[in-house]
């Protein structure tokens, strides 16, 4: 596409276009171009001789304009154009003399181009945004009405939409976008259909809406347009079975599976020999592998950021314990409040298997529950009290005195928990490329540790200095404290030791580490003694130290270093008194990571980079090895199987951030579910409940400019109000940041548990960082072998995600914060709602 700048001279290229190659070129061109600078020629005459390229490119205008898009051959290519992309085609082959880059450009950027459409309706906006700030605010005219008319303005915006996590569909061979015609006969009827995609084993069917098959109807297809063009030799036609269907319009699009391959191996030759020979033409197949890769990244967002945590629950000779949990940089404070005084998980102690049975006995969408702890230490022991909502539910007397007593401690902590079944199978990645050798196994032993585990258990820390104050006003007997002793943890030594595992994810350090071990000299000032430490690893960038003894150094503290060793190698560079500043500190107060503390012309900088630089070759780099390897990936992929949270996606596109795409596991939460029962259009997902006329967009994206990748989440809460109105449900959401006072907030909640039912959500903001890309490198490799336009595509929509936000429902809490009395009706009531939202998307 012509540069910016040289569009001022468009009417000059197209009057060039035509004569590169004739002899009166340099003289019609000098006389053209007589008074532009002698540097515009250079560039005109290049972007000439780029336009006059040859190409060989083919030209697919299905979906992308508005007119009717019919095939069109051109020296045996086949192209998609509409009637005035034909029109631009043969006017620029006649100008140019063949087909080139610049009759190619011109037929994708005709006036009915969507994209060309959009792009200028976008820069229509922008000048009329513009010119009104230049005018300023005008007086309204008297002859209108006073009430402003709202007009929608367009605009492209991605579609929203629920990325189902760990869900993926794989295929064993590549099918091909292929509309054939065929003729579909069943025990009672006979009638014309055609395929959308084809392959050995497999395809997709085209047929008229009021057309009826049920997955597992077997139906025989004859194969009408390979027929006429090649010799089948397949009088009885093709036996296939229905796995599949939905609707689109005015058609049903069935997913079939061909019964018996092994009986025509002559036609599977055929069939595979003519879909490798006509990839190209017709197009792989690729939405398997796309959907892999958006619901894949999506993923790789996610998980390094949940604030849960979830717990792996094994079942060895009848009795339960807590095996592994799956640690992040945001979870990791859940992890360390169940350690004793000893460093020893207590999960397994709070996760009996009297509570595990008590969840299990409800129905899937239940097996939630708040959980309500606080610890108690004495003697040098730390004592753990932790009590269920549902436990609670039943002694009201023993729940107020738990409230009261708890909320005083500052060890006091509310958690949602919840429990899925999992097994061994969902270890592994379901996913793999078309003509792979399919799914990677686990390893025999990593098997053999995942076979114990039966359950996950996933503990999200809920807690807020909000919450406190409401829960300190409940009144309790003191003489009567130790009817709270049944709810304390045994201090028994566990059977079997839980193991925390990092997730494990693309190192997001901008430069690579190197091991190296040097005398480092470190004083907190100039003139100040020095303490005696040695480098661990070091980049340019920064160091990791370990001191011989503790030291009294923060976060945030500013450093400054001696290298003497390194010093005695070079001359260049002064390494003395070099600024770093201190980024984080170790629990044991003796290892230190540091980041130099001015950027420009720092020495130590410099120093450190011509170090790498002259011995790349020499030095090793920093990395960490696992204890179990691939045990991380292995857990990931069972977590992703049960989860049952919700996550909130924001995209930034230029200065707009929208929120289009929410997470799911398996088990949908209950925000989804009220989502879609919401829904005013049964075909377009909105998510108006949730992000109520942008209110949401604009404080996540004022949240978000603040924020930093490695800044703690920043919580939010949203309540959901379902009221009946003449017999007909009304959803109205409000956000925790509305409320101006603590008092109003709880107005408001009183007024809605009692009037009416009342959904609360919890979510964590935490600001992205650089996606793995290689977790989707090859199915990205694959899709740009075929289709490179899609793989960019891809890469737009996934490289915009600037945060994500791990959420779980709180209504119980909420409930039990301002009207403990109400829980069990209100119970009742949202089981009551999600049951009929179940029925509705069953």
């Amino acid at each position: 596409m012509t540069s910016t700048d040289l569009k001022a001279y468009f009417g000059i290229i197209e009057r060039m276009k035509g004569l590169l190659h004739s002899a009166e070129f340099e003289q019609t061109f000098a006389s053209l171009t007589a008074g532009i600078p002698k540097s515009k020629q250079f560039l005109l005459k290049m972007e000439l001789k780029r336009l006059a390229q040859p190409c060989n490119y083919y030209i697919d205008l299905r979906g992308h304009v508005d007119g009717e898009v019919k095939p069109y051959e051109f020296r045996e290519k086949t192209h998609y154009l509409d009637d005035k992309a034909r029109q631009i085609f043969e006017d620029g082959i006649a100008a140019y003399g063949q087909y080139t880059l610049g009759v190619y450009e011109e037929v994708m950027n005709a006036e009915n181009n969507f994209r060309v459409r959009h792009r200028k309706e976008t820069e229509e906006r922008i000048r009329t945004t513009l010119d009104s700030l230049r005018r300023g605010p005008s007086l309204p005219d008297e002859s209108t009405s006073s009430q402003p008319e709202l007009t929608d303005t367009p605009e492209q915006h991605q579609p929203n939409k629920f990325v189902q996590f760990g869900n993926y569909i794989s295929r064993i061979e590549e099918r091909m976008n292929f509309g054939i015609e065929v003729e579909v006969r069943t025990a009672t009827e006979r009638y014309a259909a055609i395929t959308s995609d084809l392959s050995v084993s497999g395809c997709k069917l085209k047929v008229p809406a009021d057309k009826v098959a049920e997955p597992g109807d077997v139906i025989n297809l004859v194969l009408k347009g390979l027929e006429k063009e090649f010799t089948l030799n397949l009088p009885e036609g093709l036996d296939y079975q229905v796995v599949g269907k939905e609707l689109q319009d005015k058609y049903a699009y069935w997913r079939l599976k061909r019964l018996a391959p092994e009986q025509h191996p002559q036609f599977n030759q055929f069939l595979q020999s003519f879909i490798n020979g006509n990839k190209r033409r017709y197009k792989v197949n690729l939405d398997n592998t796309t959907d892999a890769v958006i619901t894949k990244g999506y993923e790789q967002y996610y998980l390094p950021r949940i604030n849960s945590l979830p717990v792996y629950l094994s079942i060895l000779d009848g009795q339960v314990a807590s095996r592994f949990c799956l640690t992040s940089d945001y979870n990791k404070g859940c992890w360390h409040y169940f350690l004793d005084e000893q460093q020893q998980s207590v999960l397994s102690h709070l996760l009996s298997a009297r509570r595990l049975k008590h969840l299990l006995n409800r129905p899937l969408a239940e097996r939630t529950d708040i959980l309500y702890c606080f610890t108690h230490a004495a003697k040098g022991k730390l004592y753990f009290y932790a009590a269920l909502s549902s436990e609670l539910a039943t002694e009201p007397s023993l729940r107020a005195m738990f409230f009261g007593f708890g909320a005083g401690k500052p060890s006091w902590r509310i958690f949602h928990l919840s429990l899925q079944k999992t097994s061994a199978t969902n270890s592994q990645s379901e996913f793999a490329l078309p003509g792979s050798h399919g799914v990677q196994q686990t390893s025999p032993l990593l098997r053999g540790m995942l076979e114990p585990i039966y359950y996950i258990a996933v503990l999200t820390d809920i807690s807020s200095a909000e919450q406190r104050h409401c829960y300190t006003g409940h009144t309790y007997d003191t003489s009567k404290l130790a009817a709270l002793n049944k709810f304390g943890l045994s201090k028994a030594a566990p059977g079997t030791l839980c193991e925390a595992i990092p997730i494990h994810y693309v190192n997001l350090r901008a430069e690579s580490r190197y091991l190296y071990k040097t005398t480092v000299l470190v004083r907190t000032k100039q003139d100040s003694e020095p303490l005696t430490a040695f480098s661990r690893d070091f980049s340019s960038g920064g160091l990791q130290l370990e001191a011989s003894q503790p030291v009294n150094l923060q976060k945030g503290d500013i450093v400054l270093l001696d290298l003497p060793d390194l010093q005695k190698i070079t001359l260049k560079h002064q390494l003395s008194r070099l600024p770093y500043e201190i980024m984080a500190v170790s629990k044991s107060r003796t290892i230190m990571n540091l980041k130099i503390a001015k950027a420009d012309m720092h020495e130590g900088k410099q120093f450190f980079q011509q170090l790498i630089q002259s011995n790349k070759n020499k030095l090793t780099v920093a990395e960490e090895t696992p204890k179990y390897p691939g045990l991380s990936d292995a857990l990931r992929n069972m977590y992703l199987k049960a989860l049952s949270n919700f996550a909130i996606f924001v995209h930034r596109k230029g200065l707009r951030h929208d929120i289009n795409v929410l997470g799911q596991g398996a088990q949908p939460n209950p925000l989804h579910s009220l989502l879609l029962l919401a829904q005013e259009e049964q075909n377009n997902l909105s998510f108006e409940l949730l992000t109520k006329a942008h209110t949401l967009n604009y404080e996540l994206a004022n949240q978000l400019k603040q924020m930093k990748r490695q800044d703690p989440p920043k919580a939010y809460e949203l309540y959901i109000r379902v009221a009946t109105v003449a017999g007909q449900r009304q959803f109205s959401s409000y956000f925790n940041f509305e409320f101006a006072t603590a008092d109003e907030l709880k107005l408001f909640a009183v007024d809605a548990i009692e009037q009416h039912t009342l959904f609360a959500f919890r979510f964590f903001l935490t600001r992205t960082g650089k996606l793995d890309s290689e977790y989707i490198a090859k199915e990205l490799g694959y899709i740009s072998v075929y289709a490179i336009h899609k793989a960019k595509s891809l890469e737009e929509e996934l490289w915009h995600v600037e945060g994500v936000a791990d959420g779980v429902e709180i209504s119980t809490e909420f409930v039990n914060r301002f009207a403990p009395s109400q829980s069990q009706a209100q119970q009742q009531q949202r089981q009551a709602i999600l049951q009929t939202a179940s029925a509705l998307t069953s």
